[in-house]
């Protein structure tokens, strides 16, 4: 029981990993505590030399009184300190510049860099290694010499320090690129299309839905408010078989959850207890921002919000709103032969249990296309790359819920250029390529249909 409660709360777990990896403090947290055993192996190993000449010693280590070792060791810890003030003066500065050109949303993804956490913990490790070992170095007598392994590792860990402050402000400098940028939230999208099912029947959670479900149905809500992070299924779908009853949420991943609004309900409601109510709100994980786990859109938008910024006014750079439309073209053709994630579930002996709001084909082009095609719409450079990238998918569609999708989005992009493009030409442009998208969508459509209508091999 114990190790099946623990992977029902996998996706919980999910949402709190993505938080931790996320953060500043995670990886210079480790190392910091790896500085301690650091220390003490050092001073072991320089208990273990002892004393002697410097001819007695190899040439790396460095030999010399402990007064002397002292001050090398405060020398390092100063100028240590003070290039760690530069390098968190720095990323701060470059945090201010991503959230007011990119977004704040997007500062997660500068902070869950390793490349970033591995220079700061570089640092973090080699300033309290030298203060430990500054500390635990004893004034000594005039005249002696020790060999000092541990100063040696000091002096190794100062210059690579200087080595990753020169790497990390080439590496910084490159990650406000908005291509670096772009490219770095589209591979976390995709790997949210890789983790969906591969293309197959599913259930409408709508249809599937009983008729009387509300006049029937126990309404439970939530205490809390915030992001619906995480969603327990499976440990919901065990309190729904033990009790014989259906749970229909009314939230999925993504969504707002507010307090005493409506969450989910228990039918029929002569089933429901407090306790399994209790069950089911705790199989619910709230939290102040989204995350990636269970929510696709949660990428998407941030692509989305990239090139909405970089319309916007202030800014009017079309040419990053392209970038975002080629990178989610990109990823469009792997969700077409994925299915959207399961609105119904069913225990081991085939009984509803589950029905939760899933997303769609067409709210996902939305989520990805349809504020880009608002900001842009007086703009043919960005409603022709939307043309283009819509045909491109239109070849990598498997099913007529696909097609109709991409058509709407069409249908939108001519409508909206009508109204927006004064120019005749610029408008003419606009409507060929419209045609010719929408032909291309077609053909393939019928081309489709004639594929399925053939005979398999026996």
């Amino acid at each position: 029981m114990t190790r099946q409660r623990l992977f029902s709360r996998g996706n919980a777990v999910q949402a709190l990993w993505d938080a931790v990896r996320t953060s500043l403090w995670f990886l210079p947290a480790i190392l910091g505590v790896a500085a301690l055993a650091l220390t003490w192996g050092a001073l072991a190993l320089d208990e273990w030399l002892g004393q002697g000449p410097d001819e007695s010693f190899p040439s790396l280590i460095y030999v010399s009184e402990p007064a002397q070792a002292r001050e090398l060791l405060a020398t390092i810890l100063t100028s240590i300190i003070t290039m760690a003030s530069l390098v968190f003066s720095i990323t701060m500065v470059v945090l201010t510049l991503a959230a007011s050109q990119f977004g704040p949303r997007l500062i997660r993804n500068f902070m869950g860099r390793l490349q970033t956490q591995l220079v700061l913990g570089t640092f973090v490790l080699t300033i309290i290694y030298s203060l430990l070992l500054l500390a635990s170095i004893g004034p000594g007598e005039s005249g002696e010499t020790n060999a000092y392994l541990s100063v040696t590792l000091a002096i190794g860990l100062a210059v690579i320090c200087v080595g990753l402050l020169v790497l990390y402000i080439h590496d910084l400098a490159r990650s406000i690129m908005s291509e670096t940028l772009i490219e770095a939230v589209g591979c976390e999208l995709d790997q949210g299309v890789r983790d969906l099912r591969p293309l197959g029947q599913a259930e409408d959670p709508e249809q599937a839905l009983p008729d009387d479900f509300d006049e029937r149905a126990a309404l439970c809500v939530v205490e809390a408010s915030g992001y619906v992070q995480a969603i327990e299924f499976e440990q919901i779908m065990e309190a729904a078989r033990s009790a014989d009853v259906l749970v229909g949420l009314y939230l999925r991943a993504g969504d707002f959850a507010i307090p005493n609004g409506r969450a989910f309900g228990i039918y029929p409601a002569e089933h429901a207890t407090p306790e399994l109510a209790r069950t089911i709100a705790t199989s619910i994980t709230l939290g102040v921002h989204r995350t990636p786990v269970q929510d696709l859109e949660f990428s998407i938008r941030h692509l989305v919000e990239i090139a909405v910024r970089a319309l916007s006014p202030g800014i009017n750079d079309p040419y990053t709103a392209v970038s975002v439309i080629n990178r989610l073209s990109a990823s469009w053709p792997a969700l077409m032969e994925r299915a959207v994630p399961r609105g119904v579930f069913h225990d081991d002996e085939g009984n509803l249990r589950v029905i939760c709001p899933r997303p769609t084909y067409a709210g996902l082009l939305n989520a990805s296309f349809s504020q880009i095609r608002q900001n842009g719409a007086d703009k043919p450079l960005i409603l022709i790359h939307l043309l283009n990238a819509l045909k491109a998918i239109g070849y990598c569609a498997c099913v007529d819920e696909q097609r109709a999708a991409l058509l709407a989005q069409v249908d939108a992009i001519v409508e909206d250029a009508r109204r927006e493009i004064r120019n005749h030409a610029d408008l003419k442009d606009v409507e060929h390529r419209a045609r010719q998208t929408m032909e291309e969508l077609e053909d393939s459509n019928k081309a489709q249909d004639v594929v399925a209508a053939q005979p398999r091999p026996l």
